[in-house]
């Protein structure tokens, strides 16, 4: 993970961990944030994929990468591809926004629109793998991208040694997993909670049942959440460094995106303010505690930033 540090330093501006005064005294808590939403993709994404097409010789650099992707990874891809030299595609289904699709073509990659789910797109792009030769760059089941996540993990103990809780937003399963695989091997004290969306949980219901499991129809409007299923290595790495998982639903992540917007004037898509869901719903108790929520995304489109604005008169009954 050391070496995935360096790779992430060399292209990325360092995320901040900013203590909030405000969520601090709401909840009687040392409240920090791990802001991720600064990078150039506006989300975590882009650590992992660069560090993994890093890894790569020169041959596999120029046969190029491909991504399956929501839409977050997609950006990442792009956007590392692009620092890195490498040609990339990135398949994503048909109703992902437009600007997203955008954005990766600005940075030089091809992108493909199939099917309606994540399942579609990377259908796909192992047929391009197998055919083209490129390198598949996994959204979350790969050791190199599980170390450049947990890259936020070594930042957040440079900048809060004495940290004691670490609640993170999960999909499926790679962001948690390095933060918490980087949080514990140092501080091993340190509790880590995952907050999936009801009904799209996973990889919690993995880890309880031990192996990956897999769900009908997942649906949440934190899409970047959304996954059928995981893989073992992340379900053996969560069983061994995760304390618990807990689920929020749609209400509780549209009050949070819009509490940061109202409160904090900071953009966060719903998946990105699962952790402050989670805290405002009560399914994680901080108090007395220092606490970082790790805020993980700020991809919103228009239309969602609409439906978050809705929620005003019951974020401010919050405050």
């Amino acid at each position: 993970m050391v070496a995935a540090r360096k790779v992430v330093d060399r292209y990325l501006p360092r995320a901040p961990l900013e203590r909030s005064p405000l969520l601090s005294a709401n909840l009687g808590a040392d409240i920090y944030l791990k802001i991720e939403t600064f990078k150039p993709t506006r989300t975590f994404k882009v650590r992992g994929a660069l560090n993994k097409i890093a890894s790569l010789d020169d041959a596999a650099r120029r046969r190029g990468v491909v991504a399956a992707s929501a839409g977050s990874h997609a950006q990442g891809v792009a956007f590392a591809a692009s620092a890195l030299g490498a040609p990339a595609t990135v398949i994503m289904p048909r109703g992902v926004s437009e600007t997203i699709v955008r954005v990766c073509e600005a940075y030089g990659a091809e992108v493909l629109l199939e099917g309606d789910v994540y399942d579609d797109t990377l259908t796909l792009a192992h047929r391009i793998e197998r055919e083209q030769g490129r390198t598949l760059i996994h959204p979350y089941a790969d050791p190199l991208i599980i170390a450049g996540q947990g890259t936020i993990g070594l930042e957040i103990l440079d900048d809060l040694p004495d940290v004691e809780v670490v609640i993170v937003a999960v999909g499926g399963g790679g962001l948690i997993t390095g933060i918490a695989l980087a949080v514990r091997s140092s501080r091993p004290a340190v509790q880590i909670v995952g907050v999936e969306p009801e009904g799209a949980d996973a990889v919690g219901r993995s880890v309880r049942a031990g192996h990956p499991i897999v769900l009908d129809r997942p649906q949440s409007i934190a899409d970047k959440l959304v996954a059928k299923s995981t893989e073992a290595l992340n379900v053996a790495l969560a069983a061994r460094y995760v304390d618990r998982f807990v689920t929020v639903d749609d209400d509780d992540l549209e009050r949070a995106s819009y509490e940061y917007l109202e409160s904090l004037s900071l953009l966060v898509e719903p998946s990105g303010a699962a952790p402050l869901a989670a805290v405002r719903a009560g399914r994680v108790d901080p108090r007395g505690r220092r606490t970082v929520l790790v805020v993980s995304g700020g991809n919103a489109t228009p239309a969602l930033i609409a439906r978050i604005a809705g929620h005003r008169e019951a974020a401010e009954s919050q405050v």
